[in-house]
Order: structure tokens, then C-alpha cells, then sequence
């Protein structure tokens, strides 16, 4: 599989686990493998820092791998129990997000109605990574905000819109139809656990992941074992300013559909489907 100069960490896996570089846990800087194994060989202790996942943040250690090349990679010290989805097959496939934010009518109203004057860009940053993402898909992501209460989050940015919408959207499958499509995951780092935590003041940007899968043949979603390859997706409100082609006249009648009877409903006493608890 080619690597974009948009995906210019893709990991292919080979066996499990692969990591060809971690995060020094001091600086946040990138280690790849090759670099520590060589400082090892050194015995220098000034190159031997603690060393991060990427994804999960838990400690890893540096190997070689039982291929012809002896590849260099980093390996879960906590091996499949870590607490990676790049490892272990028995994490939960739901989102991490379930935080549940106060609700603030005037901010989620002006909030989303921001994200409603700028659907179309937010939808086109979307398919830039998933190009198969429907616009049913993309109501169905507002529908799962709107119980969050995520337009009340205080520190909400536009910019952040789509990443949090393809992290919602929990499994994507790639080839919709096909009787074996391979399957898509978002998942930002272990240091966000909720929306809000994307604008902390922090050492370190946040950073967001796709993991793809193959089919499983035993349950609906795949896990850890069905991973093919992973890569970290560049995050950027340059898309906000861009050129974006047009949907189709189709699509944006189906949205414009889903935000009339979202006003209906809102505009009922009691019936609100934009906060409903």
C-alpha cells in the first residue's frame, strides 16, 4: 500500500505487535527503533530515555522481529494485555467518548449552527480520509454529538469537528456493500479521553490514528487480531479555508432534510432532538 505525503507513518503490520517508532516520554520527540537499538549497541545511557506508544502511551521496548531482515521495531512491555487497540483484542469497540457535557442552549445553538454554515467543508476533510463516507453517515455522527451535548462543550473548535465526528463513527467500513469490506477506525491518543481534552493546555498536540481491518469472520466488528496496517492522520483547520468540491444535489437535500426536522422537533416543547437527553 503506497504512503501519501498525508500518511507519512503508515505501518504495515507483520506480526504483532509492530511499532517502528515511539515517543521519547520526556520531550515527545520520535524514536524509531533503528535509533534505539543502535544507542543500545553504544551503551550510551543519555540515549536511553523511557520510551511511549504513540497510540496508548504505555511503556515500549525495542526488538528485532523474526524476519529475514530482522526488522527493528518497539514491542508493548505489557505485550497483548496492553491497553492498545494496535494489540489487544479485548478492548471494548464502542468510543471512548461518552462524556456527557452541560447543557448551555445558547452556546450548542450557536455552535452547531456554525458547523451547519460550514457542513460541506467539514464533510469534504472527512471523506479526504474516508472517501466512501455518506452524508446519512455524517447526520447520524451530529445525532451521536447532539446526546453528548458536544456543541456545549466550552472549548469545542471548529477545526476539530470532522476528527471528532470519524473518532464517533467507531468502525467505517471501507468497501460499504462488499460481503468482506475491510473496516476503518479513528482513535485519537490515550491523553484524550474526551472532547474537551483537545484544547487542554498541553506539552504535547494531540494526535488522531486510523486503524484498518480486515473482515472478521466470527463477529461483526474486527479487534487487534484483523489489524492490517495503521497509520497517524495529520489534524489541520486548513480545511476551513480551502476549495472544496460540491455534493451532489441528492446529498445536500438529505442534509438539508436532517436539519429541517431537527428545527421541527426543537421547536416543540419537550421534543428537542438537538439536546435530548
Amino acid at each position: 500500500m503506497p504512503v501519501s505525503p498525508r500518511e507519512p507513518w503508515l505501518i504495515t503490520m507483520k506480526e504483532k505487535p509492530i511499532l517502528t517508532y515511539a515517543l521519547d516520554a520526556t520531550d515527545h520527540r520520535r524514536v524509531t527503533a533503528e535509533q534505539c537499538l543502535d544507542a543500545a549497541g553504544r551503551d550510551d545511557p543519555l540515549e536511553h530515555p523511557p520510551l511511549r506508544c504513540p497510540v496508548c502511551g504505555e511503556n515500549v521496548h525495542a526488538a528485532h522481529m523474526q524476519d529475514r531482515a530482522h526488522t527493528a521495531h518497539f514491542v508493548h512491555i505489557a505485550g497483548e494485555r496492553a491497553q492498545c487497540p494496535l494489540v489487544n483484542s479485548m478492548l471494548p469497540v464502542t468510543s471512548t467518548f461518552t462524556t456527557i457535557y452541560p447543557y448551555d442552549a445558547a452556546l450548542g445553538h450557536q455552535r452547531r449552527n456554525e458547523f451547519a454554515q460550514h457542513w460541506q467543508q467539514h464533510l469534504a476533510e472527512i471523506r479526504r480520509h474516508v472517501p466512501s463516507f455518506s452524508v446519512v453517515r455524517l447526520t447520524h455522527g451530529i445525532a451521536q454529538a447532539d446526546v453528548l451535548h458536544m456543541w456545549s462543550c466550552p472549548t469545542l473548535a471548529q477545526q476539530d469537528i470532522p476528527y471528532v465526528l470519524l473518532v464517533l463513527s467507531a468502525f467505517i467500513a471501507q468497501n460499504p456493500g462488499a460481503a468482506h469490506p475491510s473496516w476503518l477506525r479513528f482513535v485519537f491518543d490515550a491523553s484524550v479521553q474526551n472532547i474537551a481534552d483537545l484544547r487542554q493546555p498541553r506539552s504535547a498536540a494531540p494526535r488522531l490514528f486510523r486503524l484498518r481491518y480486515r473482515a472478521s469472520h466470527h463477529s461483526m466488528f474486527p479487534n487487534a487480531s484483523h489489524l492490517l496496517d495503521w497509520a497517524e492522520v495529520p489534524m489541520s483547520g486548513a480545511f476551513l479555508h480551502e476549495t472544496f468540491a460540491s455534493v451532489m444535489v441528492a446529498e445536500a437535500a438529505t442534509f438539508a432534510q436532517f436539519m429541517d426536522l431537527d428545527a421541527q422537533a426543537s421547536s416543540q416543547p419537550g421534543e428537542s432532538r438537538l439536546f435530548d437527553d
